[in-house]
């Protein structure tokens, strides 16, 4: 007996389908049939007006590049199917393709389904490096969270929002993303993984805006939660995942404040605290953060950055997105040129290109700063001294304090480099 996916689908259902797949790609009725087919036997088609044959089927799953049991009356609902579908594929871009084309097809449907299917759809973006279209999903998801009128919803909803605000540098509208999350998780008591999650995002926040005082507060209040002393028992539920992060958030803000020292012990607390094998995706990004801390250090502490980015690149080339592999090969840009070695940072740069796709904002700029320290060492001094003093005041202006001392101690760097000094 044939299953559900080799019967020839049934009209009006087969029609419907086939529209909204064909419009869900952009494509004209012409576009779609090319030569093979006329636009008006399509048109008859997804009227419900013709059914199809076995032929005219495998040439359209062909051109659409689905299978016949896409055309198929669902058994639930497009946002169920979905969802139980990307289950088995992970983050992939298949797995955007299959969430926005539920979402098409059910808009209107279960509004907490919807929610799902959303939150995992800019997860997607976001590994895929689609920063516009994850921050569109995420304003959507924060509007479906206040709809729904759940509290946990709506606390994840603005944290995420808030940390894809952060990235893209709009920091005033993320401080008040963050702060919207805090009060929802602290007023309604949420678990403290919620709680945890706003924080951080908060911490974060504070460290790039200057406010390491608040900053280095919270991550404080954060450690001690996860201590024995204060826990007990719950340090146990709390996931492996936010312990660490937890931990590599501290770490930022003591490097921030020139707490070499504290910097260290916290990354090595969080190194150790996170196996291979248990994620191995975090695993990798705990080592990306800990090079990228080892070389904010002040002297810049070039061997442990090497070490860990030499086990992220291995990671990487395993189970990075594309997006890992950028930062990798801007770590690896950044390590050649505080080791003083000048010509593997310009071909590292040259791999990247000019502006590399999928790249987030904030390493867009660190690019830019080391493309000008690099034009500084060859000669060029006027021209990348100004470019690099531009970028300093930009980020001051809007708001990232952090971003702009980065700016300027890179100048002070590549003038001293420029006249025959190794930077540190």
């Amino acid at each position: 007996m044939p299953g559900r996916g080799h019967r020839v689908p049934e009209q009006p259902v087969f029609g419907r389908r086939l529209r909204e797949l064909r419009v869900a790609r952009g494509l004209s009725q012409a576009e779609l049939v090319g030569a093979e087919l006329s636009a008006a036997y399509l048109s008859r088609l997804e009227s419900g007006a013709r059914p199809p044959t076995e032929r005219v089927l495998a040439l359209l799953c062909a051109r659409l590049d689905v299978s016949p049991s896409e055309f198929l009356a669902p058994v639930s609902s497009p946002l169920a199917q979905a969802l139980a579908t990307v289950a088995t594929v992970g983050e992939s871009p298949q797995a955007a393709t299959l969430l926005e084309d539920a979402l098409l097809r059910d808009g209107e449907g279960d509004a907490v389904l919807r929610w799902h299917v959303q939150w995992l759809l800019a997860r997607s973006y976001q590994a895929q490096g689609r920063e516009a279209d994850e921050l569109r999903v995420l304003r959507a998801l924060v509007a479906l969270s206040d709809q729904i009128d759940l509290p946990d919803l709506q606390a994840r909803s603005q944290v995420r929002l808030a940390r894809r605000l952060r990235a893209s540098g709009q920091l005033n509208e993320a401080r008040t993303a963050a702060g919207h999350a805090l009060n929802w998780a602290t007023e309604y008591k949420l678990p403290f993984r919620d709680v945890a999650e706003a924080t951080l995002t908060m911490i974060s926040i504070d460290a790039e805006t200057g406010q390491l005082g608040d900053a280095r507060t919270r991550a404080d209040q954060l450690i001690h939660a996860l201590s024995e002393d204060f826990a007990g028992p719950l340090t146990d539920q709390i996931p492996t995942r936010l312990q660490v992060e937890v931990l590599w958030t501290a770490a930022g803000v003591a490097v921030r404040q020139g707490d070499r020292t504290g910097t260290a012990e916290l990354l090595r607390a969080a190194l150790e605290r996170m196996p291979s094998n248990d994620d191995p995706v975090l695993w990798m990004r705990l080592r990306l953060a800990a090079a990228s801390m080892y070389l904010q250090m002040d002297p810049r502490d070039t061997v442990c950055a090497r070490r860990t980015l030499d086990e992220a690149a291995s990671a990487a080339a395993l189970v990075g997105m594309p997006l890992h592999q950028l930062e990798v090969l801007l770590l690896q840009c950044q390590l050649a040129f505080h080791e003083g070695r000048f010509a593997d940072a310009r071909e590292l740069s040259d791999r990247l290109g000019p502006q590399p796709e999928g790249m987030s904002r904030r390493d867009h700029v660190a690019l830019e700063i080391l493309r000008n320290q690099l034009a500084i060492v060859d000669g060029d001094r006027a021209g990348a001294q100004a470019a690099m003093e531009r970028i300093a005041k930009e980020a001051r202006e809007s708001g990232n304090v952090e971003l702009s001392a980065e700016a300027w101690r890179a100048l002070a760097e590549s003038l001293s480099a420029a006249n025959g000094t190794t930077p540190g």
